[in-house]
């Protein structure tokens, strides 16, 4: 193994709907998005087969979380009892933010998306112990990004984050496994 620190980014593009309940000028109307995902980690370790993680693996299990969990779905406050109902009575796929607590006023703003995003893959990369989510920039248009890091989230949204979508994302995570690349090791 060698020791350097580098970054590897993977993106991701998905489409989504969401709304910013009590936004006073364009965003409160029910609106989708063509958004992009750069997913980057910081690593200090390589393989022998040249790098820490495969861009696949990255792909695998991150990507594969948010097309799962976001893609073709909408993002909603958990206030916004009326777009709820409405996913739900169509079974359109739906997620709620949890940065707040589980029922709490959150809005889907690209920050908090970001945020999200950022804590959920923590949990999702856990099993690689040298591998660190250095930042996800979240571009909500070609025009608008946001970009997150570690200092950007607070402990109690951490913890709320965790208390809500922790286990499910843990479990996520076991069900995807870890993939050796290297056919030496196999």
């Amino acid at each position: 193994m060698i020791s350097a620190e580098q970054y590897i980014t993977r993106v991701i593009d998905l489409d989504l709907g969401h709304r910013v309940m009590n936004e006073r000028v364009k965003c409160y109307s029910i609106h989708g998005h063509r958004v992009k995902i750069e997913l980057t980690f910081s690593f200090s370790m390589m393989q022998t087969i040249g790098y820490y993680i495969d861009f696949k693996e990255i792909k695998r299990i991150g990507g594969q979380w948010l097309d799962d969990n976001m893609d073709h779905g909408f993002i909603a406050n958990p206030h916004d009892h009326s777009v709820i109902k409405a996913c739900l009575e169509t079974s359109s796929k739906l997620y709620l933010m949890s940065l707040n607590g589980a029922e709490a006023y959150c809005n889907p703003t690209s920050e908090n998306v970001g945020r999200e995003i950022f804590m959920a893959m923590e949990i999702l990369f856990a099993s690689y112990p040298e591998l660190k989510v250095h930042c996800i920039n979240y571009h909500e248009t070609p025009n608008c990004c946001v970009a997150t890091y570690a200092t950007s989230l607070s402990t109690e949204e951490r913890i709320n984050f965790y208390n809500f979508r922790g286990k499910e994302i843990e479990e996520y995570a076991k069900n995807k496994g870890v993939i050796e690349y290297d056919d030496r090791k196999i």
